[in-house]
């Protein structure tokens, strides 16, 4: 995916919103808008995915803040919040439920979200039905497969994949669950799927890069192995729709489109729920 004109102001307002949320104060929100805009000025084209760009903006974020990790203590809260949530709610009794669990998960992303009114979307979103639902392709792709990966996207997030991994396990699927290699945004590590116990459920690998999105190209070998030997990739998220949707093999994209671009790129809506398959 390209990115798109809308995309520049989102990328420069990502980096503000990280200095809201950090309370960083506003001289240093003024200092990283003109250090944003300046890094995207330097491109004489904006000819690659929108978390292409938005790695090198957070990276004047981590710079600023003064450390490589500053949405470490937000995502410790968002597991918590996710966890609180999760307990709340039915349990999926299907596997289409759980893919609409895992979906609506999405929408967890305090780097971008208040917390406030969290559990009223959430049951709004989970009384929607699917816009885009490849779920015939996913099935008959299924019944044949022995190993699914799945590309965990951001902290809070992970905890609702968490009845997804128990049910493709339920139908006797080998599943394993990437993480980041090191912290960016507020996307999920091993220590996330430590601390919600995802690690007790099934195999957690590192892709082995900081990259906003999954950059095959920069992620580790094992990883690459992976990535190409599993049977099936489910991906989460809008970073790795974003990198991952001109990719050489199929995958399954789940997520909740939550821009214009992205509605347009996988032919859904805003703040709808998506389920698509892109083949290889």
């Amino acid at each position: 995916m390209r990115t798109y004109p809308q995309c520049i102001p989102c990328l420069i307002n990502q980096g503000l919103n990280a200095v809201r949320k950090l309370n960083l104060g506003r001289e240093l929100e003024k200092e990283i808008a003109l250090r944003s805009l300046k890094l995207l000025s330097q491109f004489e084209s904006l000819d690659r995915s929108p978390a292409y760009y938005a790695y090198f903006v957070q990276q004047i974020v981590k710079e600023i803040s003064g450390t490589q990790d500053p949405f470490y203590e937000m995502k410790r809260f968002a597991n918590e919040k996710a966890r609180e949530i999760l307990g709340s709610l039915t349990e999926p009794q299907s596997l289409e439920e759980a893919l609409k669990l895992s979906c609506v998960g999405n929408y967890i992303d305090f780097a971008i979200r208040d917390v406030k009114d969290i559990e009223r979307e959430v049951g709004e979103l989970l009384r929607k039905e699917f816009y885009v639902w490849d779920y015939c392709a996913f099935s008959e792709r299924l019944e044949s497969s022995r190993s699914v990966l799945i590309l965990g996207d951001n902290a809070g997030e992970i905890v609702f994949d968490k009845p997804l991994v128990k049910a493709l396990k339920k139908l006797g699927k080998e599943v394993i669950y990437a993480v980041k290699g090191k912290p960016i945004l507020n996307d999920a590590t091993y220590g996330d799927a430590l601390e919600v116990s995802m690690t007790e459920l099934c195999k957690v690998v590192s892709n082995g890069s900081d990259k906003v999105g999954t950059w095959i190209e920069e992620c580790s070998e094992e990883f690459r192995d992976i990535f190409y030997g599993s049977d099936i990739v489910i991906s989460k998220g809008q970073a790795n729709f974003e990198t991952l949707n001109d990719s050489d093999r199929d995958i399954f994209f789940l997520l909740i489109a939550k821009c214009e671009p992205i509605a347009s790129e996988t032919e859904g809506r805003v703040r709808e729920l998506i389920f698509k398959y892109k083949r290889g």
